[in-house]
């Protein structure tokens, strides 16, 4: 029987930024956060959202649950755990964070902060139909397959240049600020295409 080298390293959250590591001030634009929640195993999964077709912002793209602060949370983590307990009914207690993403700035005005989380126990997802069309959780294999891969090349907005990336695990693909944060996520497990944008 061949043995699979870990493939979620033991020390990501030494990889990743302190979960409370300070944030610079994002006026003009507004925090938001999501969480990058891994289900560990022999093959981890990573959960994401496809977005229902009627939202105003980002309607039916793939996406980290997660959405913008209420005056309620505490601060962006929070946000994140809140959002993925009413979106995917992923209890708050079960999800151990390892720490954070680099934020990324998003066309609809918000610098999305991405916590990234292990799930610990059982966990069935439910989804809420007004948000969430589906809940997928592609293998990191699967998203570090180069078969799946593209990088479309760079942009520059407001300034920022960034690289875009798409992975074809669904219809439509997972392109746009989540493929960001999950080519980053992969690239700390040392997983996945080498980046093109380094």
């Amino acid at each position: 029987m061949c043995h699979h080298p870990r493939v979620i390293p033991p020390d990501l959250a030494s990889r990743l930024l302190p979960r409370d590591a300070p944030l610079a001030d994002p006026a003009p634009f507004r925090h938001a956060a999501v969480l990058a929640a891994l289900l560990p195993g022999d093959d981890p999964r990573i959960v994401l959202i496809e977005r229902a077709g009627h939202l105003r912002n980002h309607a039916g793209q793939l996406a980290f649950p997660g959405g913008k602060p209420e005056p309620t949370d505490a601060d962006l983590l929070e946000t994140a755990l809140r959002e993925a307990e009413e979106e995917v009914a992923l209890p708050r207690g079960q999800v151990k964070i390892l720490g954070r993403l680099p934020a990324v700035p998003v066309p609809t005005g918000f610098i999305v902060v991405p916590f990234v989380g292990l799930i610990e126990g059982d966990w069935q997802p439910r989804w809420d139909v007004g948000e969430v069309t589906a809940v997928l959780t592609p293998t990191l294999r699967e998203l570090a397959d180069p078969a799946r891969y593209r990088h479309l090349g760079t942009r520059e907005w407001n300034g920022i240049h960034y690289a875009l990336h798409e992975y074809q695990i669904h219809t439509p693909p997972l392109w746009g600020a989540t493929a960001r944060m999950v080519h980053d996520l992969l690239h700390r497990m040392d997983l996945g295409p080498a980046s093109q944008d380094e």
